[in-house]
């Protein structure tokens, strides 16, 4: 007789279900919300780091657009004939006070002599005092110069007085002479003003919304412009020093008031720009409130975490005690029956059929079965262990043979993945060692990939722009929704070989080259020379592009344009030119309701003077004869060559007919005075023709040039130094 064995204590499954349910759940609220605070945190932090950064981006852009356009204006100012040839500085300062009118910031503009003293300035302040000594007029004797931020030393006691200290930028550059001689140094003091307004005009919006603040940062750590308290002090942090190496970014720092900011920061300046300032931009937030919305995410993820862990957890109990009650009846019958000495079972009570649910209920009918096949298993049991070693021998030799079959193809796979490795490190070299950037795109318009020459060409490197959408990087604005249509109709293309319209469209763009501007990283925008392909893909298609810089080619074209409108021997517009600029002067006429006219002039005695002196004297000769004219017709008036020592003058807004015979009667002494050669001085005359041209007159250039030609005939056969009109 089998006496029954006594259970040992265990835990009951209701108590097991509803522990392991409540401990998943446990678990599972926890992780989410640790992963969702990572994720909230560290998304919080990027976006705050990206919204310092692109305020640092703005200002630094700002601060270089007002440097580069005062170095613009100080260079054009350099260029004026108002300046570079005055007579007096009374003509000077005037051009000068004009353009301080326009822009206000400019305090004092003025042009020193090469000795250091003031010939004129704005107002006629600081005019005859020595600068001979001042940075800006040392820097600024070679080339264009910027000088840093400084105090007014010189002008401070005789501008206005302000709230704040007089602070000044200045921006010089030489001044030459229309014969080459050095004029002296031209110099732009810039008040600190613009910057002030600078950033209060971008400081409003972002410290309203997100408490920022700006702090501009000259080399030796100065603070010229920040909050109050700060301006005029030195600082030394990790993110000023991470600054002036250059490279813009953002980190957490603690700063000299004790409290904890994110700071952006970026460096102003670029170097292919002379007149150029590297000032540190400093953006920074407090940490508590760039990070105030991922901490309130975390509160109400805490809150629902534990509101849904209470319901599930009591949910859990209950379903685990319905559970449990059908198995519980199945688990005492079955401990009966095994209670009951061997051979008795077929006196026992039999195993209850479950019908509560589906899983009990195929269980009991399970263990019923079982029972009734017990037997059969043992004798079959028997059978099968006599087999088992005929069966394993088998199957050992069929996995020897298998395993065999398996490393072959290991074998094969590993050649053919080390082939694979091979070809994409040459196709890597020659993408990186192609002449042409190139770059490979997904149908969205991201970056996937990108070569040597891309980064050299643009700026960005491989690192920068993988995952990167194209268009905002290199593109310029009007460009880009261009581009972003042209890329919707290339993904929606679909199959590039099918027939329709959409293959069409998209073979005419994959298949044809392309000029357009792009723009580097430093903000230069240069021409490229495009090309497209379509590579499919098993996951979709993958677009192609190669880039070609023809920035060369673009400035040879413009030169040559340039020389075409030009006489090669005196410089002034040739005939081409001329044929171009009397239409344009008829139309003004027509519109201004002013006249305009045409001189045609013809040296007289020329070739005598060819054959007698050479020609090297005659080109001499017309060299000055050109020049005579330029010097004495007004500005607006355009003087050409049409051939040999034939000339042109296009005179426009005359006030009546006798406008143009007054130019002529001006021009005719200056061309009767003796033209000093390398060897000989000669004296010439010439014949003037005049054809006038009323604003109601039909626009006839031919016929224009045709009248005061005749005009200029009829005077030769006069043998007269005079003009006449047709």
């Amino acid at each position: 007789m089998t006496l029954p064995m006594k259970s040992p204590a265990l835990p009951r499954l209701t108590s097991l279900v509803t522990v392991g349910v409540c401990s998943t759940i446990l678990l599972t609220v926890t992780a989410m919300l640790l992963l969702v605070d990572h994720f909230a945190v560290d998304y919080a932090s990027r976006e705050a780091e990206q919204r310092l950064q692109q305020l640092s981006w703005q200002m630094r852009d700002s601060f270089n657009n007002v440097l580069q356009k005062a170095g613009g204006d100080v260079l054009l100012l350099s260029e004026l004939p108002q300046i570079r040839d005055a007579s007096g500085p009374a003509e000077i300062r005037q051009v000068l006070e004009n353009l301080q009118k326009t822009f206000p910031d400019y305090a004092w503009i003025g042009l020193a002599n090469p000795d250091g003293g003031i010939y004129a300035g704005t107002q006629g302040l600081l005019e005859g005092v020595d600068v001979s000594q001042r940075p800006w007029f040392q820097g600024g004797q070679q080339r264009l110069y910027a000088g840093d931020f400084h105090p007014a030393t010189l002008l401070g006691k005789q501008l206005p007085r302000s709230a704040d200290p007089w602070r000044f930028v200045d921006v010089a550059t030489p001044v030459y002479r229309s014969n080459g001689s050095y004029r002296g140094v031209l110099c732009v003091h810039m008040s600190w003003g613009w910057a002030r307004r600078l950033v209060k005009t971008m400081l409003a919006p972002a410290s309203a919304q997100y408490a920022a603040e700006f702090i501009v940062v000259r080399g030796d750590g100065t603070v010229m412009l920040g909050p109050k308290g700060m301006e005029e002090q030195k600082i030394a942090l990790a993110s000023l020093t991470q600054a002036q190496t250059g490279q813009p970014g953002a980190q957490t720092e603690r700063w000299p008031d004790g409290r904890n900011y994110l700071t952006a920061y970026s460096q102003t300046g670029l170097d292919r720009d002379q007149a150029s300032l590297k000032w540190s931009i400093l953006v920074r937030q407090p940490v508590d409130v760039a990070m105030a919305g991922a901490r309130a995410l975390e509160r109400q993820i805490l809150i629902l975490g534990a509101i849904l862990g209470l319901a599930l957890a009591l949910a859990a109990a209950l379903l685990a005690r319905r559970l449990a009650r059908p198995l519980n009846a199945l688990s005492r019958a079955i401990e009966q029956r095994s209670a009951l000495p061997a051979g008795a079972c077929s006196g026992a009570a039999p195993i209850p059929t479950v019908d509560s649910f589906h899983e009990a209920h195929v269980l009991s009918r399970a263990l019923v079965d079982l029972i009734a096949r017990e037997e059969r298993h043992a004798l079959a049991l028997q059978t099968m262990n006599e087999q088992l070693e005929t069966t394993v021998a088998k199957r050992t030799r069929e996995m020897a043979r298998k395993a065999l079959q398996l490393e072959q193809a290991l074998a094969q796979e590993q050649s053919t993945q080390q082939l694979l490795q091979e070809r994409a490190a040459e196709l890597r070299a020659i993408l990186d060692n192609a002449h042409d950037a190139f770059i490979a795109l997904d149908p969205g318009g991201v970056v996937l990939d990108w070569n040597r020459q891309a980064e050299k060409l643009l700026g960005w490197s491989r690192r920068e722009v993988i995952g990167q959408p194209l268009a905002a990087m290199i593109l310029p604005p009007l460009l880009r929704r261009a581009y972003e249509r042209d890329m919707r109709q290339l993904a929606a293309s679909g199959n590039m070989g099918s027939g329709g319209g959409a293959a069409a469209d998209t073979a005419a763009v994959l298949n044809r080259r392309v000029e357009l501007n792009l723009v580097s990283r430093a903000g230069a925008e240069f021409p490229v020379e495009v090309s497209m392909a379509y590579v499919p893909r098993s996951s979709g298609h993958l677009f192609i592009a190669f880039l070609h810089d023809i920035s060369e080619r673009k400035t040879l074209f413009a030169s040559m344009e340039a020389m075409a409108l030009r006489d090669m021997l005196t410089g002034l517009p040739n005939r081409r030119a001329l044929m171009q600029a009397l239409p344009e002067a008829m139309q003004r006429a027509s519109r201004t309701r002013k006249p305009c006219a045409v001189l045609f002039l013809d040296l007289d005695g020329f070739k005598l003077v060819n054959d007698r002196h050479g020609h090297d004297e005659g080109d001499e000769l017309l060299r000055q004869f050109a020049q005579r004219i330029v010097d004495t017709v007004r500005k607006t008036d355009t003087v050409g060559r049409l051939a040999g020592d034939e000339f042109v003058v296009i005179l426009e807004m005359l006030q009546g007919e006798d406008g143009a015979q007054e130019i002529a009667d001006k021009l005719l002494p200056v061309l009767l005075q003796p033209f000093v050669l390398k060897t000989a001085s000669v004296t010439l005359g010439a014949s003037i023709g005049i054809a006038l041209h009323q604003p109601d007159d039909a626009p006839d250039i031919e016929l224009l040039i045709g009248r005061a030609d005749r005009a200029m005939y009829a005077v030769k056969r006069q043998h007269k130094q005079r003009t006449a009109a047709l």
